[in-house]
């Protein structure tokens, strides 16, 4: 029974150390889905204990913390915590100090778990080289096993771009050492700086230090504490030669438990915050492989580029183990680009002055390919960064060469700028041959256009002046009675080919006025529109001393009410300040012989002022049917009737007039609900009307027909039919 227990137990083992591994979420459902099946307690459990282990690591931080806060607490008054003392032992201690074949020179540098000397190597050849030796106090056994997994490392690599290890030993006292390769540089972001690298010069480098990490990983080594001061930067003959350094924290990816001292414990972390990895800050998974190295990385070009870390180290240094866990998972990583952006423009100023460039180039050569490099290298699911220090070199060098990035996410446009981009020589001689080709054939497009339209130009000149002549030779044919010689000719030259002009206006008024008195209402109504575009040429003063507007209203509204509102609209932004009793009469009858709003009637309000009292009219007949039209109009019908009776009073008025006031009239009484007296008006204007038959009377005498005045009377005795309910003649 005991067996199977324990059994069970190393499954659920296995089963939680594989669950931990898998860091995307989805990936760890379906895992979990395939063991557990439809055992939902099982999977339930299991949940609970993933969640635990983060809290476990959160707890042993926390706990490490408490226990460095109580110690300072029991320590005596004004005593301090010393740190590890780093000076050797005593052989070492004494001037002129030896191991083996070497003499320590000075002291260059501490790094994980030890302390590095300069030496110099006497025997069998004389050399300058680094040897690093475990610092004191740090003699347990975890230290130890991580100095063996970092001499075994090195040993293990052969690469230009790491620091070489010679021989390895212990010292007198029992301290393990190693000899490897002296780096006479400074950290990469240092070098770069003093030397105002640019940005493509930066990225060369960064690729080789990618190199050299993946040769690490090719040989089962995670450095675990990428960051500048570990990479270091040599200038030769033959350009600037990065070094990678300190495996000190390295880990192993060969499972080799059995016989080695597995170097993790909860309490413990290793690396630079700012550089780690987000499954190396965590410590709730059971491992931590080469993507971890991606990751920092992604930080270091971050910073080649920005002189800045997503998060800032300066200010993790000030806190505790656990604050320093939570940022470092909680805290979501600024574009390279925008980072730049949001810098004091002096700042940003100096950085662009460090990398030999300006700002805008600066921002502009970050922008874009390089923040999709640096965000996919930084992503905190280690399954969508780059798998593989060699496809984030790749990348890299995908850019310095304008071809597309794996890491942004592909458009047509995108893809064919790159290509633009990368072949800008053969791309310039085809735009330019093509621009020349375009040119030439629009050259010729436009040569061949302007003649053609010249051709046009000539024969619409020709046409229009054949047109105006034989207006002309209409209009002299109506003069002289030959009206149906004139008609054919007519019917030969349309109005619209004649273009609105003083010299036509003469003639578009003589074929309207002989249209409408043939009652040809389209071709008249055509002839009004020109006559109106022509007059528009013309003193606004000459045209309201005239008839033309009469005419045109009337002859015009036949037909269209669109036309007649249109037409009125334009009178009263042109014309609404008549000068004399005789404009405002024109202005007022032209205005109103349909109805209105008060915006109108406001609007011709000043025409009544300057037309003044009727008796004072040159035609006191027609100012009375201006003036009983606006009160009409206004909603007066009592002022309305009063001007109509006194214009009824007009010895001369003529039959057209006498009609139309006796139809505004009728439109008064009607509005006050006397129909039967309206009626009599109306019979009377009608037969008027029938009695004429078109012709006119002034003063007794017969006058010529005046078609426009006949028009006005036919519609306003129209309109009063309809108010007092009798039919129209429409």
């Amino acid at each position: 029974m005991t067996t199977v227990t324990d059994s069970a137990r190393e499954i659920d083992s296995a089963i939680l150390e594989v669950a931990l591994s898998l860091d995307d979420t989805a990936t760890r459902e379906e895992f979990l889905d395939r063991i557990y099946g439809k055992n939902e307690k099982g999977k339930a459990e299991i949940r609970q204990l993933i969640a635990a282990s983060g809290d476990a690591a959160g707890f042993f931080l926390e706990a490490k913390e408490e226990r460095m806060t109580l110690t300072v607490g029991l320590l005596p008054p004004g005593r301090q915590v010393q740190a590890p003392e780093l000076a050797l032992d005593d052989l070492l201690g004494v001037a002129n100090a030896r191991l083996g074949h070497y003499r320590l020179l000075s002291r260059i540098g501490e790094g994980g778990g030890g302390v590095v000397y300069e030496a110099e190597q006497e025997q069998p050849i004389r050399r300058r080289v680094a040897i690093k030796i475990v610092r004191s106090g740090m003699e347990n056994k975890e230290a130890i096993a991580r100095f063996e997994i970092e001499r075994q490392a090195l040993a293990l690599m052969d690469h230009p771009n790491i620091a070489k290890v010679f021989e390895a030993g212990t010292t007198p006292s029992g301290r393990p050492y190693f000899v490897m390769e002296l780096v006479a540089g400074e950290a990469i972001t240092k070098y770069c700086d003093r030397n105002k690298l640019g940005t493509r010069q930066r990225l060369e480098l960064f690729t080789h230090v990618c190199h050299a990490v993946q040769h690490a990983h090719q040989k089962g080594i995670i450095h675990r504490d990428l960051k500048p001061s570990n990479i270091l930067v040599v200038g030769q003959d033959h350009g600037s030669v990065p070094k990678v350094i300190d495996f000190g924290i390295a880990k192993t990816t060969e499972g080799r438990r059995a016989d080695r001292t597995v170097i993790t414990a909860h309490d413990q972390f290793f690396g630079t915050p700012a550089y780690m990895s987000p499954e190396q800050i965590d410590m709730a998974g059971m491992d931590v492989d080469t993507r971890s190295d991606i990751y920092s990385l992604g930080v270091l070009l971050y910073e080649l580029l920005t002189s800045s870390t997503p998060v800032d180290g300066q200010e993790l240094s000030t806190f505790g183990i656990s604050k320093i866990r939570q940022t470092l998972l909680d805290s979501e990583v600024v574009r390279p680009s925008e980072m730049l952006r949001l810098l004091p423009a002096s700042k940003l100023l100096d950085l662009a002055e460090r990398r030999d460039t300006d700002p805008a180039h600066l921002l502009g050569s970050v922008k874009g390919d390089l923040d999709w490099i640096v965000l996919k290298a930084t992503e905190k699911n280690r399954v969508r960064r780059y798998q593989t220090a060699n496809n984030l070199a790749l990348d890299v060098m995908r850019f310095l060469e304008f071809q597309p990035v794996s890491a942004r996410p592909r458009s047509r446009f995108y893809l064919l700028a790159k290509f633009v981009r990368r072949n800008r020589l053969a791309f310039a001689a085809g735009v330019v041959l093509t621009a020349l080709l375009l040119g030439g054939f629009v050259t010729t497009a436009t040569l061949y256009r302007r003649e053609r339209e010249a051709l046009d130009e000539q024969s619409h000149l020709r046409k229009k002046a054949d047109a105006r002549a034989n207006v002309a030779r209409v209009a002299l044919l109506l003069d002289q009675g030959l009206i149906d010689e004139a008609d054919a000719l007519r019917q030969e030259y349309p109005l619209s080919s004649i273009e609105p002009s003083l010299e036509a206006a003469t003639v578009f008024r003589s074929l309207g006025d002989w249209n409408a008195t043939h009652s040809r209402w389209d071709q008249a109504t055509q002839c009004f529109r020109l006559l109106t575009q022509a007059n528009r040429l013309s003193d606004p003063g000459r045209i309201l001393n005239g008839t033309d507007i009469m005419a045109t209203a009337a002859a015009t509204l036949q037909e269209d009410e669109k036309d007649y509102l249109e037409f009125r609209k334009e009178m009263l932004d042109r014309y609404s300040l008549p000068r004399t009793s005789l404009q405002a009469e024109h202005l007022l009858k032209a205005c109103l012989l349909r109805g209105g709003d008060s915006t109108l009637i406001a609007q011709l309000a000043p025409s009544v002022q300057v037309m003044g009292p009727l008796e004072q009219t040159p035609f006191l007949a027609w100012s009375a049917l201006a003036l009983g039209l606006y009160h009409l109009r206004a909603g007066d019908p009592g002022e309305a009737a009063k001007a109509c009776n006194q214009g009824l009073k007009d010895q001369r008025i003529k039959n057209s007039c006498l009609a139309s006031i006796l139809a505004v009239r009728a439109m008064t009484t009607s509005a006050r609900g006397d129909h039967e007296e309206a009626r009599k008006d109306l019979a009377e204007a009608s037969a008027l009307m029938e009695k004429s038959k078109g012709g006119d009377f002034a003063e007794g005498k017969p006058i010529g027909p005046i078609w426009y005045d006949w028009a006005i009377a036919k519609l306003l005795l129209d309109e009063a039919r309809e108010l007092s309910g009798e039919p129209s003649e429409r």
